[in-house]
């Protein structure tokens, strides 16, 4: 950081954009036996937060969702292309993602005689989480129905299935305690005709919700396709979802209406310090009966390079739970990984800060059977940058850098779509494709329109005069005092465990 802008973090807020981990479940279609009258009800989705990262080379699907009723019997079924496999994905993956993408509201005009704020307001969106139980009973023969792998990851135990026939698959479901609702028979047979495998995973029986965690679907193969024919069920009448794409290049919604925010509808309150956005991005989503997605953020590079408040020139900061900031995606992402106890230390870091500029291609160089080749010049192996695993643990902490293979780090945009789908919108499966429109849309909002704004009739405030009065002394002692909790910051953080 250069002196210019150590002085004016001495004297002005930067806006912070907070994150707030948490656990909860991934979910295709969530299904639960029958009710039982003498017990809590089956659960209900809530809420989903999905990741998709894109190349040619592979898709990766991650899943979170927000459920309430009886867990106990919860249970996930997703669709997946022949050759996939399921690992476990991390909080802190997604949660940066959401609060990293969630736009900010700069007021306008904030300078005014000193009397209203320069920083920008934001919150971050926290998911929730929910009890779970319950395990496969022994995988026994059923015709027509073929295991194609069963294994145990973290909590789940975690079983891909090939069948040709809708019903020998439901028998075996049945049998294996996955209640299916008889209307999605005709759905799981168009996904057995268009060639799909199926994904169940159920918890086991020690598995608590602190051992919850997100799943992520690994597919050979460009994917653009959300499955939201199974993700209907278990849901309810609405459905809010928030959807980050990985890609080289800004994507929308092929065959749903989108669009973003219109900034002429934008007002901005100074009595109350918050604008209609959230109002105005709700009336978006409820067109189409509930069947559109907002564009909210799309932009490149911003998963590696410093991003600038354009109100105070100051770099945006992402705070995380235990109240550290960090000026970079990246390092905010491994730091609470790193509180989440999700990787034992930060050390990769370095690896993670040569990407801005990178063009590269990351590559996976090894096979199913763990035979690797050597990479080129103009690869980048994703070993490299893989981070250490968590205390226990073999598993290298790596979403990022999974996210990444295929694709060239400089390239790499960041689109998020938001939606609040109603149960009749999920009878198409979500299809992505680049938009026509390859400019960014930004992470900060101005509203069009002021009310209550304390500058009406009053000359406004050069910011440089602020500066001027604090006097050098007050100004060079919180220089220092920021150097100095930069510093320990960074050495207790980044470098401090191993």
């Amino acid at each position: 950081m250069n002196l210019r802008r150590l002085v004016l973090a001495a004297t002005l807020s930067s806006a912070a954009v907070a994150l707030c981990p948490n656990d909860a479940n991934a979910c295709g279609a969530c299904l639960a036996p029958p009710p039982d009258l003498t017990q809590e009800p089956p659960p209900l989705v809530g809420a989903h937060r999905m990741v998709l990262s894109m190349s040619t080379d592979r898709t990766i699907l991650w899943d979170q969702i927000q459920f309430a009723g009886a867990a106990s019997e919860f249970a996930w079924i997703l669709p997946v292309k022949p050759g996939a496999t399921v690992e476990l994905g991390s909080n802190a993956w997604l949660d940066t993602l959401d609060a990293a993408t969630t736009p900010q509201i700069i007021p306008p005009n904030p300078d005014c005689d000193g009397t209203a704020s320069c920083s920008m307001s934001g919150e971050a969106v926290v998911m929730g989480c929910g009890d779970g139980g319950g395990e496969l009973a022994p995988v026994e023969a059923t015709p027509g129905v073929d295991v194609v792998s069963r294994e145990s990851a973290g909590p789940y135990e975690i079983v891909i299935l090939r069948s040709d026939s809708d019903n020998s698959l439901r028998v075996w479901l049945d049998d294996h305690g996955f209640a299916i609702p008889a209307d999605f028979d005709p759905i799981i047979d168009d996904y057995i005709d268009e060639g799909f495998d199926f994904a169940a995973l159920r918890l086991l029986p020690a598995a608590g919700v602190s051992q919850m965690r997100p799943v992520r679907v690994i597919q050979p193969g460009a994917v653009p396709v959300l499955p939201l024919r199974m993700v209907a069920g278990g849901a309810g009448a609405r459905t809010p979802m928030s959807l980050f794409i990985v890609t080289e290049g800004r994507y929308e919604p092929l065959n749903f209406p989108s669009g973003s925010v219109n900034k002429a509808n934008l007002e901005y309150d100074f009595n109350t310090l918050s604008s209609n956005y959230a109002a105005e991005r709700d009336r978006l989503l409820a067109l189409n009966n509930n069947a559109f997605w907002a564009v909210t953020y799309a932009a490149p590079g911003s998963l590696f390079k410093v991003i600038e408040n354009p109100s105070n020139e100051l770099p945006l900061t992402y705070r995380i739970s235990n109240g550290w900031s960090y000026e970079t995606f990246y390092e905010a992402y491994l730091s609470q990984a790193f509180v989440n106890g999700e990787t034992a230390s930060t050390y990769c870091v370095d690896a993670l800060s040569t990407l801005a500029a990178d063009g590269r291609r990351v590559v996976d160089p090894c096979d199913a059977e763990g035979e690797c080749r050597a990479v080129t010049a103009d690869e980048i192996d994703v070993r490299s940058l893989h981070c250490e695993a968590p205390l226990g643990s073999d598993v290298p902490f790596d979403d990022l850098a999974v996210a990444l293979v295929g694709l060239h780090p400089k390239d790499v945009w960041v689109t998020r779509l938001d939606a609040n789908l109603s149960k009749e919108a999920m009878v198409n499966d979500l299809v992505l494709t680049p938009s026509p429109d390859q400019s960014e849309l930004d992470l900060f909002i101005t509203p069009f329109r002021g009310r209550n704004n304390p500058c009406a009739g009053r000359a406004t405030v050069a910011r440089s005069s602020r500066i001027g009065r604090f006097g050098t002394g007050v100004v060079l002692t919180a220089i220092l005092a920021v150097a100095l909790t930069r510093r320990l910051g960074r050495r207790a953080v980044v470098r401090g465990h191993a």
